[in-house]
């Protein structure tokens, strides 16, 4: 309990606990030394551990936000200018050395890469967090934990006030709730249904544009896919709740549109997938065919002697193998980009079927004239093929 007036701030361990509307004392919160009316702002923002694992940088679109003052000591100031400055000029010397000096080549390309990540991430974690004076520990529409603080001005503050008896912590006068009307309620639910599902919308298309752009190297916006449907589901069954009077038929056609866009874009990635995962099934299925029968044509084709019945017979077993292969990629459902290779291969495996049925209908005493047009014809086919892959490879 405060011995005297209610200032708005308190001790909580090793945080700070502060109405939104207190002013902190005029002392540096790092060693509780004279700050001498410097105040420094600074803007906190809070998302609960569990929804940040969970989304990422994604969850920091719904978190809650507030900015306080600070004092600081002509130390600290200081300090933190000196520690800012050092390290802009590390890296401006960094990259002269590197653009000046190094010479790229095979092996310090990938090593300037893996240093420049790494040195990336370790400037991004230091500016997230190692370089932020005070953070939120939490943040309520009436209060704010801080960490960060010094033992010192944490030792200055006064302890712990008594807690009401609804459990709710003592305030400032005029920073009880503002009561929210019923339309107040339907706009903000509409604005968080509407980021919900603009968010979801940026994943879908984020993700279809680099499926356009990348073939096989796409992105997928898990993150912005996901937490924008949570988002959006959870803003809407607030809307619903709301008193039909306050929704617009506006806003219901605006929040439709997006996420139609978005389920077009999203989906016409998916249904291309699944074609072609399908597709490339098939194009197993048919390459094993394709393998039993050119193997099977090349073992005829190289015995010695006549022409005999147990010939004829093997080449009827290459023009099913082959028949069997065309049939499996015609039923296929490639994707557009892809629809050229599948039409090709069902073509030249129906000229080998055509071929080999043919081979089949000779005899020893054909003449060798009808052999070698025959086997002509199926050297064409293989070289057919073989530019039928390169061109899938250019691809």
């Amino acid at each position: 309990m405060f011995a005297g007036q209610f200032a708005g701030y308190w001790r909580d361990g090793k945080r700070v606990v502060l109405d939104r509307n207190a002013i902190l004392p005029d002392r540096c919160i790092k060693c509780n030394e004279a700050a001498n009316a410097y105040r420094r702002m600074v803007k906190l923002s809070y998302v609960p551990t569990s929804r940040e694992l969970m989304f990422g940088a994604w969850a920091y679109l719904s978190a809650k936000r507030a900015q306080i003052e600070i004092g600081l000591c002509e130390r600290h100031r200081r300090s933190r200018a000196v520690t800012v400055a050092l390290g802009s000029l590390a890296v401006i010397l960094a990259s002269m050395i590197v653009f000046t000096q190094v010479r790229a080549t095979d092996i310090t390309l990938p090593l300037l890469a893996t240093a420049g990540l790494i040195g990336g991430v370790s400037g991004l974690v230091y500016a997230a967090v190692g370089g932020r004076l005070v953070r939120a520990a939490k943040i309520t529409d009436t209060h704010i934990w801080l960490k960060g603080a010094g033992e010192p001005f944490l030792a200055s503050l006064p302890s712990a006030p008594a807690v009401g008896a609804d459990g709710a912590l003592p305030t400032l006068a005029g920073t009880t709730a503002i009561p929210v009307t019923p339309a107040d309620s339907a706009a903000q639910a509409f604005r968080d249904a509407r980021n919900g599902a603009l968010l979801f919308l940026v994943g879908c298309l984020v993700t279809a544009g680099t499926y356009v752009l990348l073939p096989g190297n796409y992105f997928i916006a898990w993150g912005a896919v996901l937490f924008g449907l949570v988002r959006l589901v959870g803003a809407l069954r607030s809307y619903v709740r709301v008193p039909a009077e306050h929704r617009t038929s506006g806003q219901v056609l605006a929040l439709a549109g997006i996420v139609a866009v978005g389920v077009v874009s999203g989906g016409w990635v998916a249904i291309d997938q699944v074609q072609s995962s399908q597709f490339d099934a098939a194009v197993n299925t048919a390459a094993k065919n394709h393998t039993q029968g050119a193997t099977l044509f090349v073992e005829v084709a190289n015995r010695a002697g006549p022409w005999t019945a147990q010939d004829a017979t093997d080449m009827r077993k290459v023009a099913s193998l082959y028949g069997q292969a065309a049939d499996t990629l015609a039923a296929s459902q490639a994707p557009a980009s892809y629809t050229w290779y599948r039409d090709g291969l069902v073509r030249n495996f129906r000229e080998a079927a055509d071929i080999a049925t043919q081979l089949s209908g000779l005899t020893s005493a054909s003449s060798q004239s009808a052999f070698d047009a025959l086997f002509a014809r199926w050297t064409a086919r293989v070289n057919d093929l073989k530019q039928l892959q390169v061109r899938l490879d250019a691809q």
